[in-house]
């Protein structure tokens, strides 16, 4: 065989078998080898044990710190005190002490007495009974609401005014509204009139109850005299306690 044919078949066979031979996928960008997955593992394992470390530690810390300030600052108190404190007595807190006096009433005639004095007492109750509005008028001829229009109250007989439904209780009352009465069941409604339905716990300030008193008295057309002015208290006696032969130094003998 010429040599001519003999190179161009060999040329054929080794394109052939070239043609059979698989070459390798160029690798991703983006791809990781075994070792590469294996280090980021490791990483993570890493921060989570450092992390709980960290906390471990720290726990730790706070009982060695709370153990330590025990041994140092331990309390030690004796059993028995080393002075007993000195108490003074309260006078007149013993078991013959007198019992607190109660309140009077106001002294409406000496303190309506003076003009300016009494506007001013009328402008401060005024003010008072801004609270009331939700349930009373006070203007001549105004509605009733939950209460009745107090215009004119003072010295008016108790459930009397026209139009308003009044409770059993304050229908039972018979009383007149004047300076004393006005003055009790404006300080408790429900303990002057029992059963009333009245929801007001009232005015427990003297100042603020004698200046609401004294609104209602200026709202009158013809209000009822002043009361006399009340006697003056008498000024308490005082006793001087004189020294005993009991109480004196013994002198040597």
């Amino acid at each position: 065989m010429p040599v001519r044919h003999r190179l161009g078949r060999w040329a054929a066979l080794g394109a052939a078998r070239a043609s059979r031979i698989k070459r390798p996928k160029p690798a991703r960008a983006d791809s990781r080898g075994p070792m590469e997955e294996d280090w980021g593992g490791a990483m993570s394992d890493l921060r989570m044990n450092s992390v709980f470390g960290a906390v471990l530690a720290s726990v730790l810390g706070v009982l060695v710190v709370g153990t330590l300030a025990d041994s140092f600052f331990a309390p030690d108190f004796p059993e028995k005190a080393g002075y007993l404190p000195e108490v003074a007595a309260t006078p007149g807190a013993g078991a013959g002490a007198a019992a607190p006096q109660q309140e009077g009433p106001p002294d409406f005639g000496r303190l309506y007495a003076d003009p300016a004095q009494y506007a001013d007492l009328v402008a401060r109750g005024q003010r008072a009974t801004a609270v009331c509005g939700s349930c009373h008028t006070f203007d001549a001829g105004g509605a009733n609401r939950i209460g009745p229009n107090l215009n004119n109250v003072f010295g008016r007989a108790a459930a009397s005014h026209g139009g308003f439904t009044y409770s059993e209780a304050m229908r039972g009352n018979g009383a007149t509204w004047s300076y004393d009465t006005l003055d009790a069941f404006l300080r408790s409604p429900s303990q002057t009139v029992r059963g009333t339905s009245m929801a007001f716990a009232g005015v427990r300030n003297t100042d603020e109850r004698v200046a609401v008193i004294a609104y209602l008295r200026s709202l009158a057309p013809n209000p009822p005299a002043l009361p006399a002015p009340l006697p003056e208290p008498a000024p308490a006696a005082t006793e001087e306690a004189a020294p005993t032969d009991a109480a004196a130094t013994p002198t040597p003998g």
